[in-house]
């Protein structure tokens, strides 16, 4: 079996493929963390060590996705996506992956596996809804409130793209690939922004990610933002 961790919130992700694991090792499996390149070798082997009084072997991999591999075809078989099929229908073996940033829809491996997607809270697309010049104080007690609850370098993330999005909503025609309802309301809050103070404000963000990156916000992300915020909005 194939179960694939995934979704926007990276953070979530990655602490369920984690928690999964550590799930069977507490049933006694015989954990193996293995590259993605080795998925054929782990396909190759199984009929050699798989017996009825071995300990169940749980095969951990990252971005499996990106190992180059292509749907096979009738007329033409690739190995890998083949031994990746295999193993997918085989029930007694277990293969874990994380697969980082990537959203259900986008997986090319989804109909083989059973997936789990983390998604980030309503609260913090409320958050994101709520960035603009005159609204500190609704912001500020969003971001609280989302950052009980969220990691603070995924809620950062977020509202970095966002404004990115914001930008190239007030500056170009980037946005017209977006669904129309989404594309309509960036629209609508990009205009309640002066350009410059947007990208005052985008500048900020950026000092605010080259600082946690290398540790010299005395402050943190989140009350960074609260600063970041008292500023511009």
């Amino acid at each position: 079996m194939l179960y694939i961790f995934c979704g926007e919130d990276s953070v979530a992700a990655r602490s369920a493929y984690i928690q999964t694991i550590e799930k069977y090792k507490s049933h006694f499996a015989e954990i193996i963390s293995l590259p993605s390149s080795s998925i054929i070798d782990i396909y190759k082997d199984l009929a050699d060590n798989l017996s009825l009084f071995s300990p169940q072997k749980v095969f951990c991999v990252e971005n499996l996705e990106k190992y180059g591999f292509k749907k096979s075809t009738k007329a033409k078989k690739d190995s890998v996506y083949e031994a990746i099929s295999a193993i997918s229908s085989n029930n007694s073996i277990i293969l874990l992956d994380f697969e980082d940033g990537k959203q259900a829809r986008q997986l090319k491996l989804k109909d083989l596996a059973k997936v789990h997607e983390s998604k980030p809270s309503t609260s913090i697309f409320s958050l994101l809804d709520t960035c603009f010049p005159g609204n500190k104080v609704k912001f500020i007690s969003s971001l609280r409130t989302v950052c009980i609850s969220q990691d603070e370098m995924f809620v950062f993330v977020m509202l970095f793209r966002h404004v990115r999005l914001l930008i190239l909503a007030l500056a170009t025609a980037s946005v017209a690939k977006l669904p129309p309802w989404q594309k309509y309301k960036i629209i609508g809050q990009a205009n309640k922004w002066d350009k410059n103070q947007l990208v005052n404000f985008y500048s900020g963000l950026i000092k605010i990610e080259i600082n946690a990156k290398t540790s010299s916000d005395p402050y943190g992300i989140a009350k960074s933002l609260e600063i970041l915020a008292c500023h511009y909005l």
